[in-house]
């Protein structure tokens, strides 16, 4: 049976309850979640997710779903439709390579930007970022992602690049390999 994949991001103030709504809706609507992430940052909650139903749904009238969600909660929903080429692509990639990077050292703007432009120039995906300002006497800028690596860069290689980089920017940084099971 052929199952229809919609990604949906939803993002406002925090408040208890989000989560639920949106569950309520997905449930109600007889939807799967197959891959989701959520965060707060500072006082806005964002939640990504992956959703998969039997049965094709219009963009619109999933939407209208959210109307409750969007009114009672004053979040803002949106909505995409994961079309099969994207999917076939998806079955298709290479093997991973994955490692988790830190990078830490004074707030500055362009530390985001720098390491960024320097992994998408070497076809390194990033695949999770999380930043964060300490609350000290000196603000600590600290980045911690998990990357997917080509198979044509070995580890030196990427140490390399990333101390180049880092230096450029002032700032340390730390690198390990993730090791993956498969169940």
């Amino acid at each position: 049976m052929k199952k229809y994949l919609y990604a949906i991001t939803v993002i406002g103030k925090d408040k208890p309850g989000i989560v639920a709504a949106v569950a309520k809706v997905l449930y109600e609507k007889g939807f799967s979640i197959e891959d989701s992430s959520s965060t707060l940052l500072k006082d806005q909650f964002s939640m990504i997710l992956i959703v998969s139903v039997d049965e094709k749904m219009s963009i619109i009238e999933l939407k209208k779903a959210f109307y409750r969600v969007r009114t009672d909660l004053n979040m803002s929903v949106s909505v995409r439709r994961i079309k099969s080429e994207e999917l076939k692509e998806l079955e298709e990639k290479e093997e991973e390579h994955l490692f988790m990077v830190s990078v830490y050292g004074s707030d500055k703007p362009g530390i985001v930007y720098g390491i960024s432009k320097t992994f998408a120039e070497n076809n390194i995906n990033i695949i999770d970022l999380r930043t964060r300002v300490t609350k000290s006497d000196v603000p600590l800028y600290v980045m911690i992602m998990e990357i997917n690596v080509p198979n044509s860069i070995d580890d030196d290689a990427l140490n390399s690049m990333l101390e180049d980089t880092c230096k450029k920017l002032n700032v340390d940084y730390s690198v390990r390999k993730v090791e993956t099971y498969e169940l």
